[in-house]
């Protein structure tokens, strides 16, 4: 299926299984799927960083992920960045929008090029709003400026687009089981928590 196929290129795997990134553990969940309907990503990012646009056929919403250490919330924030970074070269078909660069670095720049350059190739792209929840965060304490993560994907209300012509291709599976993604963050020089290994399962059990 073609929505299935793009989605999850997102993650950059081989197969169903989550790649082994040193000290990530998913197993574990820490935060309930979100009850309230989530806040939509701002387009505009803070001051120094890069804007996000999705055009007008796509969005990406998060849970309330706020908690009590800023440390974590930082994480977080950028987190949300690497995917926003993702999803927007996917939906506009450019693999030079500064926000890739500027969350992703290392191994999965790499990856996430390469996966840009199938999907592009492909001549297809999504249209409709993803959901991310569950996000859980470990800041390592015994490697400075480097933490894991995990978070879950709700694609139900994602279609597939033409990106030529804007047709409709597939439409969203209602049915879809949400996608367990983890990896490994570093802060860079700049203080950016930049995501450098990541990958995923389909249909994990933690996310439903």
């Amino acid at each position: 299926m073609a929505t299935a196929l793009l989605l999850t290129s997102c993650g950059g795997g081989d197969d169903d299984e989550t790649d082994e990134i040193q000290g990530v553990e998913t197993g574990e969940e820490t935060t309930e799927e979100p009850t309230e309907e989530p806040a939509e990503t701002p387009t505009e990012e803070a001051e120094g960083r890069p804007t996000v646009d999705f055009g007008d056929d796509y969005r990406n919403v998060y849970e309330d992920t706020t908690t009590d250490d800023a440390t974590v919330d930082a994480i977080i924030r950028d987190l949300q960045g690497f995917q926003d970074a993702q999803d927007e070269a996917i939906v506009s078909f450019q693999s030079n929008r500064p926000a890739l660069r500027y969350y992703i670095a290392g191994a999965a720049l790499d990856r996430t090029i390469r996966m840009l350059d199938d999907i592009y190739e492909g001549g297809l792209s999504s249209g409709g709003t993803s959901r991310y929840y569950r996000f859980d965060v470990t800041v390592l304490e015994d490697q400075e400026g480097a933490a894991t993560f995990s978070f879950c994907r709700d694609y139900t209300e994602v279609y597939t687009i033409d990106f030529a012509s804007g047709e409709i291709v597939e439409e969203a599976d209602g049915q879809a089981l949400p996608d367990l993604y983890s990896g490994r963050l570093e802060q860079n020089a700049d203080g950016v928590w930049q995501t450098v290994d990541y990958g995923f399962t389909e249909g994990a059990p933690e996310c439903q």
